[in-house]
């Protein structure tokens, strides 16, 4: 199959914008991995942590206070992910990334991501430093997916405007998200709300977007990536097309996926594939030729949930045996920390944080604001805590925190 890649002006909505787009027939597997590793990967490793360390100083403007906290952030590292040192890094735009949930390095979000993990530090001042919002904007999709979580909500009559979730969007930069994660849904149903959002939004906050892929253009990759969007989730839940097919009730569902990563990797957007890791799909075989496939499309990250008896799946049997979740850590360690893996995509599996340090939603790292601007703790929680429309946020979110989040326990 021949591919041809080219340089064309975006529509006559965005006069004079040069992007580079890709032929409907070009294949994701066309572009190489975006990991960086080795000596690369250790003189990105020791600017970063240069970086951190002056802010540091400028925080505290003593020394001493300063190389203690850096000592405070390397220990919340290692228990975040254990003993394991970092063996590689996703560079896209010039920008590099060790997890799918903090902003590039070097750019002015990084910056403010590594200030609030300092004033976390820092029990003197009890506030409130969210890193991560994710933002259900719309009830609309095509999609009919096994695992849902909004399954109740879609397709009816939109309760948010464009101003409200932007309204929203800003109350929660003021307590400090360096990250916006817009889902659905199927959030581009609302790409006219997407551009504004992206246009009038404050800088210092990275914006991805959650997508089945359906309708991820050339053109709107373009000016998605031209209005400042950093990347796309992309639900993939099966490596062979006619099973995610099936299970996304869509025929042509992978074809969209993969035009997506393509799409975005040719306008250098951050690509993470999200798998819903269910009982039929977890054995060794499937997961090696998922990370395979990933790595083919150049994506940065591979997202692993587990499913959950809510939305669509409320009522079911869908919980992962003890044995499964064994297959999922050992996945996790080995691609993320065997050099025979150090050109693949960087794995995210929360269970494996939260089964050791504690859910990160409630507010602690993120939150969920579904579809009607109701907070939950998080995506699978399925419980509307707060609206972030009314009240005072702050206040109600440490109540949120006191209470924490108990989605990893199989009775909630």
């Amino acid at each position: 199959m021949q591919t041809i890649s080219f340089s064309e002006k975006i529509s006559s909505a965005q006069p004079g914008v040069s992007v580079v787009c890709i032929d409907k027939n070009i294949a994701a597997r066309q572009f190489a991995s975006p990991m960086v590793h080795g000596m690369h990967k250790s003189l990105i490793k020791l600017c970063m942590w240069v970086n951190v360390l002056l802010l540091n100083f400028l925080y505290y403007k003593n020394p001493l206070k300063a190389f203690r906290t850096l000592n405070n952030l390397r220990k919340i590292r290692s228990d975040y992910r254990g003993n394991y040192s970092v063996l590689k890094y996703a560079k896209t735009n010039g920008k590099y990334y060790f997890t799918f949930n903090a902003p590039g390095f070097p750019s002015k979000a990084f910056n403010k991501y590594v200030l609030n993990n300092i004033k976390k530090t820092d029990t003197q001042k009890n506030q409130i430093n969210l890193d991560t919002l994710i933002f259900g904007i719309t009830k609309k999709c095509g999609y009919q997916c096994e695992h849902c979580f909004e399954w109740n909500a879609l397709n009816k009559p939109e309760t948010l405007s464009c101003e409200n979730i932007l309204s929203i969007i800003s109350s929660f930069q003021k307590l400090g998200i360096t990250q916006v994660q817009l889902s659905g849904g199927e959030p581009l149903n609302r790409f006219g709300d997407i551009l504004y959002i992206l246009q009038h939004i404050k800088k210092g906050t990275e914006v991805w977007l959650y997508t089945s892929g359906y309708h991820f253009t050339k053109e709107r990759a373009a000016i998605l990536k031209h209005e400042g969007l950093t990347g796309i989730t992309i639900s993939l839940d099966h490596w062979i097309p006619e099973l995610h097919n099936k299970f996304r009730g869509k025929n042509n569902a992978f074809e969209w996926a993969e035009k997506a990563a393509a799409n975005a990797r040719a306008n250098n957007l951050v690509v993470c594939l999200s798998l819903c890791a269910t009982k039929d799909f977890i054995t060794q075989n499937n997961l090696a030729q998922y990370a395979a496939l990933a790595k083919e499309w150049g994506a940065s990250f591979i997202q692993l949930l587990e499913p959950k008896a809510v939305g669509h799946y409320a009522g079911k049997d869908v919980f992962v045996s003890d044995e499964q979740i064994k297959l999922l850590e050992d996945f996790f360690i080995e691609y993320n920390y065997n050099k025979t893996y150090k050109s693949y995509p960087l794995i995210v599996y929360h269970g494996f944080y939260s089964r050791r340090i504690a859910c990160g939603g409630s507010g602690k790292h993120y939150v969920y604001v579904d579809t009607d601007g109701d907070v939950h703790n998080c995506p699978f929680c399925q419980r509307k805590i707060f609206s972030a429309l009314h009240g005072n946020i702050e206040e109600n979110l440490r109540a949120m925190a006191s209470g924490g989040c108990n989605v990893f326990n199989k009775t909630s």
